[in-house]
This record gives structure tokens, sequence and C-alpha cells, in this order.
């Protein structure tokens, strides 16, 4: 029973360690570009195809 639960322990935590979790592929946040700025964060989406989806860092202050 204990090697059970670490077994299920396990898989856990490396299914929530796994890129991408959680994250909807449908749509892209961002713009679509086959190379993002430096500073975008960057991410795979159908939407874009075989081009990367870029996120813009959020904007500071009014």
């Amino acid at each position: 029973m204990r090697v059970l639960c670490v077994v299920f322990a396990v898989l856990l935590l490396f299914s929530l360690a796994t890129p991408g979790y959680g994250q909807s592929k449908g749509t892209c946040g961002g713009y679509c570009s086959h190379m993002c700025a430096k500073r975008d964060e960057w991410t795979f989406s159908q939407s874009c195809g075989k081009m990367y989806c870029c996120i813009p860092p959020p904007k500071k202050g009014k």
C-alpha cells in the first residue's frame, strides 16, 4: 500500500511539472511570429500554426 502511494505521488508531481499544464492551446493571447522579442514570453498555439505565440510583458503603471 505504501509503494502504491509513493508511485501515485511521483506521477502526480511529474504531471504538474510538465510544461504547458493547464494552458489552453487553442488561441494565442499575444501575437504570432517566427521570432519573438527578447522580453516576450513565448509558447505554442494551434492558432499560430508552426509559428510561436509571443506574449508581451504586462505594462507597469498607468
